[in-house]
């Protein structure tokens, strides 16, 4: 790093730290409290003992400080969210994974009549560990997705998403990867059982396509309950089945998974998201994951994952938290095979947190968190351990 860019590395970390005392006073609010503007910084520095996530065991001292700019509008039949964000990232010794990572959304929302939807654009550039690949990748992420819901009569109400997403890898510490575009739609039937319970079916369709001309076609169904899942535990749960057909890929490259001799891939999909609150100072959080999804090296992945979170809220400034997750992920296709062999690359992995967090203010809170991770695979490249120990600093006004 050159002598100014340390130099501006250091003016942007004291700028937020400068901003987080800045009284409540600079939060802007104009046209009788329709339009509002928000600022949030926050800075963070921690020890990482694997920034690529492999068997390399790359540790560094890591710093980071963002600043984000947030407009609200609250007028008539349409809302609008807007919001600019850049995160300044540097490294001790490693310093060819400095980085300065915008990210840009725009959001519409209609909340009132009988359609309401949203509609959200988004462009996030991101510089972040990818334990598919091993790498630290940097990428451009666009999206675009217009959410829609419409209820038919008291009881039935149908839902539909469209949208669009870019992954563009831009910069990696390795190989290089495969940018994907993904066209995706879905429209899901919603029953209110009761007040307390929606059952719904949902119909997903997507089509992938890679930079390095492959495509697939993904069609899955869904079966689930929304609200009051069971006992005094509320969330979302579903189950479901999935499709994929990939298309220029051989299939002998694929054999290795459940493959249906025209070459599609079948697969049992679910997901939760589960929240029991035990009492007025413990929470539990859950989720399950399981589905197929496209890794950047134009390998799809079986993933199946889980995690259990839990909140302790000391008093009204002092919490704790902590949580345990673990899971499988198979790869298929000529990017998931191990090199010369017709073997698929196969992962399992276990992760712990722990945080704790102190709110000084409304304007100012601070954590500080730990987090393991473990990784067993038949790829000994991706056989690793990584440790992480953060200090965060954050205000909004």
């Amino acid at each position: 790093m050159t002598c100014p860019a340390k130099i501006r590395a250091v003016a942007a970390a004291l700028a937020i730290l400068a901003l987080a005392a800045v009284p409540a006073r600079a939060l802007v609010t104009l046209n009788d409290g329709t339009d509002k503007i928000y600022v949030s910084g926050t800075w963070s520095m921690g020890y990482d003992t694997n920034i690529s996530a492999s068997s390399d065991n790359t540790s560094d001292t890591t710093t980071s400080a963002s600043a984000s700019i947030e407009y609200q509008r609250r007028a008539g039949m349409i809302g609008v969210n807007a919001n600019i964000n850049f995160t300044l990232n540097r490294f001790l010794r490693n310093t060819t994974y400095d980085n300065l990572d915008p990210a840009y959304s725009l959001e519409f929302d209609k909340s009132t009549g009988r359609t309401t939807g949203t509609l959200n654009l988004n462009a996030v550039r991101s510089s972040q560990t990818d334990a598919a690949v091993n790498l630290y990748t940097t990428s451009w992420n666009y999206n675009a997705s217009l959410n829609l819901h419409y209820p038919v009569i008291d009881r039935y109400s149908l839902a539909g998403t469209l949208s669009y997403g870019l992954l563009d890898y831009t910069k990696t510490s390795g190989q290089p990867l495969v940018n994907l575009s993904t066209y995706s739609s879905s429209l899901s039937l919603f029953y209110i059982l009761s007040e307390q319970r929606d059952l719904f079916a949902s119909y997903n369709y997507s089509y992938q396509e890679s930079s390095s001309s492959t495509s697939t076609t993904d069609d899955g169904l869904n079966l689930g309950v929304h609200g009051k899942v069971f006992w005094e535990i509320n969330g979302s749960l579903s189950v479901g089945y999935m499709i994929r057909d990939p298309h220029g890929i051989v299939a002998a490259d694929i054999a290795a998974a459940a493959v249906a001799p025209e070459g599609s891939i079948t697969d049992l999909t679910a997901s939760a998201s589960l929240n029991w609150n035990f009492n007025r100072k413990l929470a539990f959080t859950g989720s399950l994951s399981k589905s197929l999804s496209t890794t950047a090296t134009d390998a799809t992945t079986d993933t199946l994952a889980a995690s259990l979170d839990a909140t302790y809220s000391i008093n009204a400034r002092l919490s704790a938290a902590t949580g345990i997750g673990g899971g499988e992920n198979r790869f298929f296709g000529p990017g998931g095979l191990l090199t010369g062999t017709d073997v698929e690359r196969r992962d399992y992995y276990f992760t712990w947190n722990a945080n704790v967090s102190y709110t000084f203010s409304e304007r100012l809170h601070a954590s500080l968190s730990y987090a393991y991770f473990k990784n067993w695979s038949n790829l000994g490249f991706a056989t690793f351990v990584r440790n992480s120990l953060t200090l965060t600093l954050s205000s909004r006004w």
